[in-house]
């Protein structure tokens, strides 16, 4: 029986002369919530990367239940993968309902995903006139839209309040589907992750549960004691 879920083998990459990621294996589980932590400039975005078929490792490989994978961005939800960004990245000129159905979506999908993410009375609206903690919420719903088995969240914390955290962490806790998060927002990440990745100038320096990582002393290192 082949092994189930996303895994990734020994994956290095380099711009110019620098390494961005070294030698960076890591296995996600179906149905498992992985976070994956680190200092600015750790590699976490480049391996998200790496994954969506932005980036080509110069080494290493993936597979999708034990079977080779190697996807271009626009093929991600035919596998499956559905990939929010840092920030909002919402077409302005389009309704949000348009932009939660961009893509091979359903009309059906994308309003029960505006609905799971309190945004449905916002539809018919335009992203530009929404607060940013709204609009975070259409990008979330427009990630769900496609029914993913492996959601990516980029940062999806990002300049929100204690309460937006807060529903945030319920939606990942509820979520059916297979959740890799890239954060900064340590107590989310503690919070909600059944195991975590921390990467430290490209290299993997840990790999645990949030109680191995909390008292992990590599990791203490690594954030000069301000996360850890």
């Amino acid at each position: 029986m082949s092994e189930q879920g996303l895994s990734l083998h020994h994956i290095t990459v380099k711009f110019g002369g620098l390494i961005a990621l070294d030698d960076v294996s890591l296995r996600v589980a179906p149905g498992r919530v992985v976070g994956i932590i680190g200092p600015n400039g750790a590699g976490k975005t480049t391996l998200f990367n790496v994954i969506s078929g932005f980036v080509t490792p110069e080494t290493g490989s993936m597979t999708l239940d034990g079977k080779p994978f190697r996807a271009r961005p626009h093929q991600l939800t035919r596998h499956g993968i559905a990939r929010t960004l840092q920030g909002v990245g919402q077409f302005d000129g389009m309704t949000v309902l348009d932009n939660v159905q961009v893509g091979p979506r359903s009309e059906a999908a994308a309003w029960a995903a505006l609905e799971r993410c309190g945004v449905a009375e916002h539809a018919r609206s335009f992203p530009k006139m929404l607060p940013y903690a709204k609009r975070k919420r259409v990008e979330l719903a427009r990630a769900l839209a496609a029914q993913p088995r492996i959601l990516m969240l980029d940062e999806p914390a990002g300049g929100l309040d204690t309460d937006e955290i807060r529903w945030l962490a319920d939606l990942i806790r509820d979520t059916d589907c297979t959740v890799l998060l890239v954060e900064h927002h340590m107590e989310l990440v503690m919070s909600v992750c059944d195991e975590i990745l921390v990467l430290d100038f490209g290299k993997p320096i840990a790999l645990g549960t949030p109680g191995e990582i909390r008292s992990n002393e590599k990791v203490a290192e690594a954030y000069l004691g301000a996360a850890a």
